[in-house]
């Protein structure tokens, strides 16, 4: 029985902010996966509001597809995490069931977008100084060939390896400024979620919601229904 399992590893989140994993159920019968991807979607839809209680502030929803895929949402400030379980079939033909949980913060997300806003806008300056530099250098190159420069060839051939200096020389400054500008403003925004204990609490819930995924997949991987979710986060 095959089973695939992916992590990544996020920002400023102690543990795992996205997971993916998906197990195939070669030798089942459809309706028996059916009942496995069911039995698991009524667990996961049990134990969310159990995990994300409203009365600590978080505001939670579910969407079943047509399909009968099932996805649940949860948000508490700039705080949103979803995961997403579905019942489908692989390249093979071969039915699987496949989950996708992944968090993030709102506050982090727009800082690094920003970061690479302003990243592309320092790249663009540093290119227009750049070209303005080119321009003037070949206006100079004018003045000499009027003023009677001798063998053109070797100049021009000088001038080219000039102004290409120049362009990538000014393509390579205004990407590394850019790029440190954005990493700052990236691991500024980090500090101050590992010092937001409202981040750290749901960082702390959303890593016994991954624990739980995980336990779900080996069960499955082992052949047997998924199992419920084990307790609540403190």
């Amino acid at each position: 029985m095959d089973a695939l399992l992916y992590w990544a590893y996020f920002g400023a989140v102690e543990g795992a902010r996205e997971l993916a994993w998906a197990v195939t159920r070669a030798g089942h019968r459809p309706a028996q996966v059916s009942e496995d991807f069911k039995a698991l979607a009524q667990e996961l839809r049990g134990g969310w509001d159990a995990l994300f209680p409203r009365r600590l502030g978080y505001a939670t929803r579910t969407v079943a597809d047509d399909d009968g895929a099932l996805r649940l949402v949860v948000r508490r400030g700039d705080f949103e995490g979803q995961v997403e379980l579905c019942c489908d079939r692989d390249h093979g033909q071969t039915l699987r069931i496949r989950a996708l949980a992944e968090a993030h913060s709102l506050r982090e997300q727009e800082t690094r977008a920003a970061g690479q806003r302003i990243a592309r806008r320092i790249h663009s300056m540093t290119m227009a100084g750049g070209a303005t530099l080119a321009l003037i250098i070949m206006g100079l190159s004018f003045t000499w060939v009027a003023g009677g420069f001798d063998m053109p060839l070797v100049g021009g051939l000088m001038l080219t390896v000039i102004i290409s200096c120049v362009m990538i020389g000014a393509s390579t400054i205004g990407g590394r400024m850019g790029e440190a500008l954005a990493r700052r403003a990236a691991e500024q925004i980090e500090r101050e979620l590992r010092q937001d204990p409202a981040v750290q609490a749901d960082i702390k819930r959303w890593n016994s919601l991954s624990r739980q995924l995980r336990g779900h997949r080996r069960a499955l991987a082992r052949g047997l229904s998924g199992t419920p979710f084990r307790r609540e986060a403190q």
